[in-house]
């Protein structure tokens, strides 16, 4: 099963603000769809997110 995160959930784990991830999801540099009018965000988009956009680390 595919794990689906709220835009409030990714604001916790990239410690970023609500309009910022809203704006990522919105102009598609965070993949995300609607599910039920809200917007949700695929562990799979997010995990290809935090890895393309980082530097150094593991």
């Amino acid at each position: 099963m595919v794990r689906l995160y709220t835009i409030k959930e990714v604001m916790d784990i990239l410690q970023l603000s609500y309009t910022t991830v809203y704006a990522m999801c919105s102009n598609g540099t965070l993949p995300s769809c609607k599910v039920g009018g809200s917007i949700r965000i695929s562990q799979e988009s997010l995990r290809n997110f935090i890895l393309n956009n980082t530097k150094g680390g593991q």
